[in-house]
């Protein structure tokens, strides 16, 4: 894409079909189809949970990918609007919603379309979801996909935020966890990994970029990699999932791992960075409210809503 000047952008035809479905491990997303949808990963899920969708909901999904989240948020009642600027996503998410019954179906509308030029008008959704997208955008992209993402929300709303991996945890917790198996490659990254996570995030650049786009906002850690590894089977991937997941299920290295997470280690053993996200001038959304704070991750890294 040009502008005033060249800024760099990846191909649409890098996220073709068999890379996408890559991440999933081999297998993944045949599991998840013959399921119906009813197999869902506990990072979906807990995706699924801070949405806090109810019917009648209009929920943007940017970066919609294989679908899984638009159908069921379409099975909550919400109408959908799913955006990929693949048309390999798209088609795979067509192919997903195959599952879904004729009403759901009928609350989803998918588009191509380019995440930091969003085709739709201002404050049209309650909630946005950039779900595993961030990691993929380049900075440029990133500062106007959340933009976009402030701009159609409605004051009300809000978006919902998942990156992975976090940076810190890969450059200085991984090393850790390789001293309990030299099995473990020396890098954590896949070579898909490698060529698509273009600008992958530690909490406080995160943070950063939300402060940008003018968002209050609340971040902070979690380590599902541990239910991932207890969910999934080791043995469909060939990166470091493979080895990692067995060490991970051990008992003593999952105690170890929750005493941790309750430390400022946490900083550099947790995985996944989550991050809810409203406009300056609307309200804090409930589902923060009524959540307890635990955590030194969290209170340090929360950004005040200007109307408190």
């Amino acid at each position: 894409m040009m502008h005033e000047h060249f800024e760099q952008s990846t191909p649409a035809e890098v996220y073709d079909e068999e890379t996408v479905l890559s991440f999933v491990g081999d297998g993944g997303y045949d599991d998840f189809i013959a399921s119906k949808g009813g197999r869902v990963p506990p990072r979906m899920a807990r995706a699924l949970l801070l949405m806090n969708l109810e019917p009648g909901m209009r929920v943007l999904d940017m970066g919609c990918g294989r679908g899984e989240i638009v159908l069921h948020a379409a099975r909550r009642g919400a109408e959908v609007v799913g955006i990929d600027y693949s048309a390999d996503c798209l088609r795979l998410t067509r192919r997903t919603l195959e599952v879904a019954s004729q009403r759901d179906r009928d609350r989803v509308t998918l588009r191509q379309a380019d995440a930091t030029a969003l085709p739709f008008g201002d404050e049209v959704f309650e909630r946005v979801l950039m779900l595993d997208i961030v990691e993929h955008l380049f900075d440029w992209q990133l500062s106007r996909a959340l933009r976009e993402a402030y701009r159609v929300l409605r004051p009300q709303g809000y978006l919902v935020l998942h990156t992975l991996p976090n940076r810190w945890a890969l450059q200085y917790g991984y090393p850790l966890l390789r001293l309990l198996s030299r099995r473990l490659p020396s890098t954590p990254r896949s070579d898909v990994e490698r060529s698509v996570h273009i600008n992958e995030q530690d909490p406080f650049s995160l943070k950063r970029a939300l402060d940008e786009a003018g968002f209050a906002f609340e971040i902070w850690l979690e380590n599902l990699t541990l239910d991932q590894a207890a969910w999934q089977d080791e043995k469909r991937f060939t990166d470091v999932r493979r080895e990692a997941y067995p060490i991970l299920r051990h008992p003593l290295i999952k105690a170890g791992a929750s005493l941790l997470m309750r430390t400022p280690l946490k900083l550099i053993l947790a995985n996944d960075i989550y991050a809810i996200a409203w406009r300056a001038d609307g309200e804090k959304p409930s589902i923060l409210r009524n959540r307890r704070h635990s955590s030194w991750l969290e209170k340090t890294i929360t950004a005040p809503s200007t109307s408190g």
